[in-house]
């Protein structure tokens, strides 16, 4: 068995989690836990257990440090970080002290599963792979993560670049880049952030000369630039690096490499579109649902939101779909540059969201019968559903169900919250785009088969419902 240690300062945390997952089918063991880093770094000095869960904000000891020195006295344990969204920050540079991966609370223990279990296949083979740490090359990124300032000043001091008010200092990151681009005479400290993530703090006077050097060096063309608000204070450097780091990653969201502007971070600005999935992924609405991920496609293009919003997206909707009985085929991602480097754009990450919860939704109709309490609307809507791709009128259904067009235009819309033209219109495109992504029939036969009998309405109309062409469709999901 494989020893387990967690460390967490709540305790109910704790005793869920040794409670929820089944250590032992994946060959796990908890044998500990901690209520604060500096007892847990006790623990793994005495126990050097396999593995150890924890917390990043703890008492005595936090979870950035239990880390550093704990694979300083135990260099084969491996570090799982537990982190809630504030700290989602701190959760991503953990990984740069030879983290194995994260989780975010709130999590599901199926997360937590997935991680033990690929931890177990690894080990099998001894092939448990951490980003290689070198106490050199991350030492300038680690003191600004453990909040050194002393030390970051000490560095400054000897690069004979000193902050104050008359000399500010601009970071920079740029994402996506092999190795560090040469600077030469320019007053800067480089420092890697993780692989293919570089920072850099320059003085603000050296700001137009570093960027004739990315000009030259082509970054702009092919990496996304980050630069944060300059700094006049030592205390003021983990948030300006945190934003030039976000907009570092607009390439990510815009889809535009370049060179982007850290901007103050806006309080939940992608709350409402979540709530808005939410509530159609309860629905069973998937042109409502494919709708609303058009227009978060432009929300994203106009950069309005960051990979930050894009992750949020991603995992919620990953979390929602299981809650609604359904499966679906996407992975969990511990963290930005896995989702950036997964997808490249948050316009392809959108695309294949779609296509995994394409088939994963049941029909409409099925929700809305349920529902529907008034009998007689229940028979229209199985009579819609069976004929939708037919030639409809509101005065063929009042023939049929012995009603007056007026009452039954009305009823309708009492019962099932759309009108009737409105609900055969989504039945047809929803049948459209099924088809435009299974099968290899022309636009034309596909408007045919779903009630459209001219090509120009039915075009009109997709593009009404979608913002795009029954062509666009197709070209972006197949």
């Amino acid at each position: 068995m494989h020893s387990v240690i967690i460390a967490d300062d709540e305790k109910w945390i704790v005793e869920g989690i040794k409670a929820g997952v089944n250590w032992n089918k994946y060959g796990f063991e908890v044998i500990d836990d901690a209520e604060n880093g500096q007892e847990a770094l006790g623990l793994i000095q005495s126990l050097h257990p396999t593995l150890v869960l924890t917390d990043i904000k703890m008492p005595v000891m936090n979870g950035l440090e239990l880390i550093q020195r704990g694979k300083a006295v135990a260099p084969d344990t491996i570090f799982i970080v537990l982190s809630g969204h504030a700290e989602f920050a701190y959760a991503q540079k953990a990984m740069n002290y030879g983290t194995y991966g994260y989780c975010l609370k709130p999590f599901e223990i199926e997360e937590i599963e997935g991680i033990l279990n690929r931890i177990a296949q690894q080990l099998k083979s001894k092939t448990v792979k951490e980003p290689p740490v070198s106490n050199h090359t991350y030492e300038l990124y680690e003191a600004v993560c453990s909040g050194d300032h002393e030390q970051i000043t000490q560095w400054l001091d000897e690069k004979r670049m000193p902050l104050s008010r008359s000399t500010p200092h601009i970071p920079i990151v740029i994402q996506g880049l092999g190795s560090p681009i040469e600077v030469g005479p320019t007053s800067s400290l480089v420092f890697p952030m993780s692989r293919r993530r570089y920072g850099y703090l320059l003085e603000e006077s050296q700001y137009d000369t570093f960027l004739q050097i990315l000009e030259q060096a082509n970054a702009a063309r092919e990496c996304g630039i980050g630069i944060g608000p300059p700094i006049s204070d030592i205390h003021q450097l983990d948030a300006s690096l945190e934003s030039a780091s976000l907009a570092a990653f607009s390439m990510f969201a815009t889809g535009k490499p370049g060179c982007y502007l850290g901007n103050q971070p806006v309080e939940n600005p992608i709350d409402e579109k979540l709530k808005e999935i939410s509530q159609l992924l309860q629905n069973k609405d998937r042109l409502g649902f494919i709708a609303a991920m058009e227009s978060i496609k432009k929300l994203f293009r106009e950069g309005i939101f960051t990979i930050k919003e894009a992750y949020l997206l991603y995992t919620s909707i990953l979390y929602l779909f299981p809650r609604e009985g359904a499966r679906v085929s996407g992975r969990f991602f511990e963290g930005y540059e896995q989702l950036y480097y997964r997808y490249g754009t948050a316009e392809a990450m959108i695309d294949d969201l779609v296509l995994m919860t394409l088939d994963t939704f049941r029909e409409r109709y099925e929700a809305d019968t349920s529902q529907i309490s008034n009998k007689k609307v229940k028979e229209i809507l199985l009579y819609i559903r069976d004929h939708f791709n037919q030639e409809i009128s509101i005065q063929h259904l009042a023939n049929h169900f012995y009603l007056s067009p007026n009452y039954l235009c009305q009823l309708f819309k009492k019962e099932v919250g759309e009108t009737i033209v409105e609900h055969i219109s989504r039945l047809r495109i929803e049948c459209a785009c099924k088809l435009l992504v299974e099968t290899d029939l022309s636009i034309y036969q596909i408007g045919e088969k779903c009630g459209f009998h001219d090509y120009f309405y039915f075009t009109r109309i997709f593009k009404r419902h979608l913002k795009m062409t029954p062509t666009q469709y197709r070209d972006k999901n197949q």
